[in-house]
């Protein structure tokens, strides 16, 4: 049998983190869960992850930093990107991993599902 894929969800809104985690759990997923970039940061420094899942604005150290500390170490974990703000133009850094999707708040959970799947896939 294949492995479960890992999926860390980033998001400083721990009703979002948790009710993502529900869902992914439910579909065969092992999911972590960071509060802020620095706390995903640490869990990648301790596990390798299939997917992450991150909000962008977030306290201590927002999704972008984190994104880009994540290239420069040569993570090569697939990135979806959840924002409330489609324009914000940190998202065209060239500093940034590739990412496979982004989501824009609020989505419902289907769509979400959608992303996860294809990322995964």
């Amino acid at each position: 049998m294949e492995r479960a894929k890992k999926i860390l969800v980033v998001d400083d809104e721990s009703g979002i983190r948790f009710l993502l985690s529900e869902v992914l759990l439910n579909k065969g997923f092992e999911v972590s869960l960071a509060s802020d970039g620095q706390e995903s940061l640490e869990k990648l420094e301790q596990d390798h992850f299939d997917l992450v899942v991150t909000d962008i604005n977030m306290p201590r150290l927002d999704g972008v930093s984190m994104l880009k500390r994540m290239k420069k170490t040569g993570r090569e974990e697939k990135v979806i990107i959840m924002t409330g703000n489609p324009a914000d133009q940190r998202l065209l850094d060239e500093g940034l991993p590739h990412v496979e999707s982004h989501l824009f708040k609020p989505f419902g959970i289907e769509s979400f599902l959608n992303v996860v799947i294809a990322a995964t896939a």
